[in-house]
């Protein structure tokens, strides 16, 4: 029985102005084409600085309908044409790998993407299968010069190799590679094997999620699983099973909750449970104010399924350093809205519509500047419609969060190898127990619960990490062994082109 299931990630962005109100339509089908409507607020092309655009990310699941509840959702491969949409200001690009669209501005501009209809061709027909849409909005951080470090003397942090300045990255660098740690950083902390040409140093383009993986993303994700990589995702699948109660907690932590809603079966005929958000605690599910737009803390072999099912891949370090600060001089200690300026406040008592889409501050903060405050905030809440970046808490190219709320996740760290990383996108498939399995990517196949040793944690968070660590260029938090979801430890996915 065809049901055509349908998602949409609902997220909410500001780049000197509200939220972004991205909204897809309910999609219709013929053979082998999905048809559905688009728009979203403060959308921008731009040709001066910071010379780049926003666009929507859109994929598609596919579910064969003989056993729904056993059958795996798969990515579905787009065909090479057919992609189209209304109207004159926006154009559909379809990647290499095929495995979904950027919608996208065709022209410079700044204001509302009104309704425009989005026609997507798939590779075969849909026949009687389910069929899951899916969109998030993403940021292009285009081809260029950066630098790396901003001059600081401390043991960790990127340098030029000799001194504490800061080293730019050239194309030259990377398409010959940048080689041993000792280049980039005058005390080696860096990978055991030298930096090849594969390795993302960030000068080529890339998209990056415009916020961080909020719950309402994670818990969709979840609800496209089947019983046994629900089973192995769990914290202790033995203590919170696919099977158990209603309103039993999956996760919890820092005022969001994801919890089973309807219990899965673990019998003969395998049943998925299905997760939804209980942030205000009434026991109804994924109402306005249940913290939809929270960032999730996740451990990472999470991390790395949800961005694998998204067809994205993890960002580096270098990666993370050029899309927050761009093409300019380092500033020493700077935040990732391009100064030194931090301004906390009491995060909970001025937080309006607390755990809604439209929460917003009754203050003017400097950037999310919840450190240390035990308490997320919806992405992207610091912006309003008179904020400029400095108070939005926009990275130079107009990504959001980059300092605080959850930790960022990048590949790096000391003490091991990661030259073989490369820009391979996720495929959108998991294996049997819901892990990631993208080659070159970090994962330790014989615990898939304790190898975090591969990540850097950068831009600090709502746990707190010290004032060095919220910074662009801070590397205190190396190949720091802890799992748990308790440490506000997120992040958001990368796309190469």
């Amino acid at each position: 029985m065809k049901k055509n299931l349908f998602f949409v990630f609902a997220l909410l962005f500001a780049f000197h102005v509200q939220a972004n109100n991205l909204v897809i339509g309910t999609p219709t089908i013929s053979g082998r084409t999905i048809s559905f409507t688009v728009q979203w607020d403060n959308s921008w092309r731009v040709t001066p600085a910071p010379s780049n655009w926003d666009a929507v990310w859109v994929f598609v699941k596919r579910q064969a309908c003989d056993q729904p509840n056993e059958n795996p959702w798969l990515h579905e491969v787009l065909a090479s044409s057919g992609h189209t949409v209304t109207g004159s200001q926006l154009q559909v690009d379809l990647p290499a790998d095929k495995r979904g669209v950027f919608i996208r501005r065709n022209a410079d501009g700044i204001g509302n993407i009104t309704q425009s209809t989005v026609t997507l061709t798939l590779a075969s027909d849909i026949n009687s299968d389910n069929i899951g849409l899916f969109g998030m909005e993403m940021v292009n951080v285009p081809q260029g010069e950066f630098y790396v470090g901003d001059g600081r003397p401390d043991l960790n942090a990127f340098t030029d190799g000799n001194s504490d300045n800061p080293l730019r990255i050239t194309a030259s660098m990377q398409s010959t590679g940048l080689g041993a740690n000792t280049i980039y950083q005058k005390n080696g902390y860096g990978s055991t094997g030298d930096l090849p040409a594969t390795f993302p140093l960030g000068y080529n383009s890339f998209y990056c999620m415009k916020y961080e993986i909020t719950t309402a993303q994670y818990t969709a994700f979840l609800n496209t699983l089947t019983y046994n990589q629900q089973l192995r995702l769990q914290e202790d699948p033995n203590t919170t099973p696919p099977t158990s109660p209603i309103g039993t907690i999956m996760n919890q932590t820092l005022g969001y909750s994801i919890e089973v809603v309807t219990p899965g079966v673990s019998t003969i005929n395998l049943t998925p449970a299905v997760y939804g958000n209980d942030a205000n605690e009434n026991n109804i599910y994924n109402q306005d104010d249940d913290g939809l737009a929270l960032p999730v803390s996740i451990r990472v072999k999470d991390f790395l399924a949800f961005l694998d099912w998204a067809a994205l891949r993890p960002m580096t370090e270098f990666e993370y350093e050029k899309a927050c600060r761009g093409p300019v001089v380092p500033l020493l200690n700077e935040f990732a809205w391009g100064t030194t300026d931090s301004y906390s406040v009491n995060w909970y008592w001025n937080r309006i519509n607390r755990n809604t889409k439209n929460e917003t501050l009754n203050i003017a903060p400097l950037g999310p500047q919840n450190f240390g405050m035990n308490m997320v905030s919806r992405v992207g809440v610091s912006a309003t419609p008179i904020s400029d970046r400095i108070h939005a808490g926009a990275t130079y190219y107009g990504i959001m969060d980059m300092t605080a709320n959850v930790f960022e996740r990048a590949i790096g760290g000391y003490n091991y190898d990661y030259s073989a990383f490369t820009t391979t996108n996720g495929d959108g498939n998991l294996d049997s127990y819901g892990f990631a399995n993208v080659v070159g990517w970090p994962i330790d196949y014989n615990n898939r619960d304790t190898y975090e040793t591969y990540f850097m944690r950068r831009g600090g968070s709502a746990s707190g990490a010290g004032y060095y660590n919220n910074t662009v260029s801070g590397r205190q938090l190396m190949n720091w062994n802890d799992g748990n979801r308790g440490n506000a430890q997120g992040g958001r996915g990368v796309r190469s082109n």
